[in-house]
């Protein structure tokens, strides 16, 4: 299928070019326009099944899930053709043809021993008549909801070369109370919002909460007993353990690619700068030294670049530098406040939030903008895009 795609492409950049005999032919596609893949994706009955309470028809309940992923990456264009299919039945590709469908998902679900649930998901290429790609999934049945979201996550990767994000976790910070007894909570739920669960209970306020590139733990901000600290905690059992930093007010803690550090920024004696310990060691190691506030750092995918927010210019700025605190600089010169980069899983572009006239929007950038000619890197800055004034940290689904 993404060849075929490919081969479209092609030949309409092909469109208007001489041939030449003078020697090969470069082509340079220097524009695009995108349109969303047809796609269908039937219900397929499967019946209730037991250990997954609330379900009802968990074929039918999976075929909803993976509509509702892959819509909302807004790549895809649902086709619907109204039969309904059971778990064993053929696929005859005719009706999706007629109705328009490029690609069509297939997922049959069927209970399987010790409490699992097994899942083949199908991906077809409808003109073609044939299996694009195929995966057994296999989860446990209280975790029926995962076998669509690796579906979905299956079929994203083959139709865009890009991994999915569909099977991942969100992390965020929930209030309980009123003040001044007002506490907070974090709660980890589905991509989609569903099943969410309380990780940590009874403290003061929690804050800036990241996973570890395992989802097995997490670290964040804790205010426990008015003394503000950073807590690593096992997302299993619940048992959180306090960092030993330097004094200060950290903030803004982030796990290393590796899992085998954390950085974050510390503030203290009216400047803030940016640190990392070893989780195994307690190693602390100082990565920026300068007057003002360095905050916000995000690593890049590799563990070789860290990007964050500084205010040393006088202003909020977004700034670079390697993994050990060397080559330090600055990558954003508009005008207003920069601030919140959070680096992309591609290692190609850095999220950032902007505040102008009291206007708060969202934008991307090229990470590799300041290589050559710093001072022109405003201009390549990636659209922005205007959103609600509460929302404060943009990241990357990974």
């Amino acid at each position: 299928m993404r060849s075929g795609l490919r081969l479209v492409l092609a030949c309409l950049s092909l469109v208007g070019v001489p041939a030449t005999a003078q020697g090969p032919l470069h082509v340079d596609i220097t524009q695009g326009e995108a349109s969303p893949l047809p796609i269908a994706i039937p219900e397929v009955s499967s019946g209730p099944m037991l250990g997954a309470p609330n379900a009802g028809d968990i074929g039918l309940a999976l075929s909803h899930i993976i509509r509702d992923d892959l819509l909302s990456a807004g790549l895809y264009r649902l086709v619907t053709v109204g039969e309904r299919f059971s778990v064993d039945q053929e696929v005859v590709f005719a009706p999706f043809m007629r109705a328009g469908a490029q690609a069509l998902v297939i997922g049959r679900a069927q209970a399987a021993d010790e409490g699992r649930l097994t899942y083949e998901c199908l991906l077809y290429d409808v003109f073609g008549g044939r299996v694009e790609a195929s995966q057994k999934i296999v989860v446990s049945m209280a975790e029926w909801r995962r076998a669509a979201h690796k579906c979905a996550d299956m079929v994203f990767s083959v139709t865009t070369g890009d991994p999915g994000h569909f099977d991942t976790r969100l992390l965020f910070v929930a209030g309980d109370g009123q003040p001044p007894a007002r506490s907070a909570h974090l709660v980890a739920a589905d991509f989609d919002g569903a099943n969410a669960t309380a990780l940590t209970r009874g403290r003061q306020l929690v804050a800036m909460p990241d996973f570890s590139p395992d989802s097995r733990r997490l670290v964040f901000m804790s205010y426990e007993e008015m003394q503000p600290k950073l807590l690593v905690a096992d997302t299993r059992s619940g048992q959180a353990t306090s960092l030993n930093i330097p004094q200060g007010v950290p903030s803004a803690p982030r796990f290393s690619p590796d899992g085998r550090s954390v950085i974050f920024s510390l503030a203290r004696d009216g400047d803030a700068d940016i640190y990392t310990i070893d989780l195994a060691s307690g190693s602390v190691r100082q990565l920026t030294n300068t007057a003002g506030a360095d905050t916000s750092p995000s690593y890049a995918p590799d563990g070789m670049s860290i990007v964050f927010e500084s205010d040393r210019s006088g202003e909020q700025q977004i700034y670079v530098m390697a993994a050990d605190g060397s080559r330090q600089r600055r990558i954003s010169f508009g005008t207003g406040a920069y601030g919140s980069p959070s680096w992309s899983p591609r290692n190609d572009m850095i999220a950032y939030t902007h505040i102008e006239s009291g206007q708060l929007r969202v934008g991307v950038m090229k990470h590799n903008i300041c290589v050559s000619d710093c001072k022109n890197a405003d201009k390549e800055d990636g659209p922005v895009v205007d959103i609600q004034v509460n929302f404060k940290s943009p990241g990357f689904l990974r």
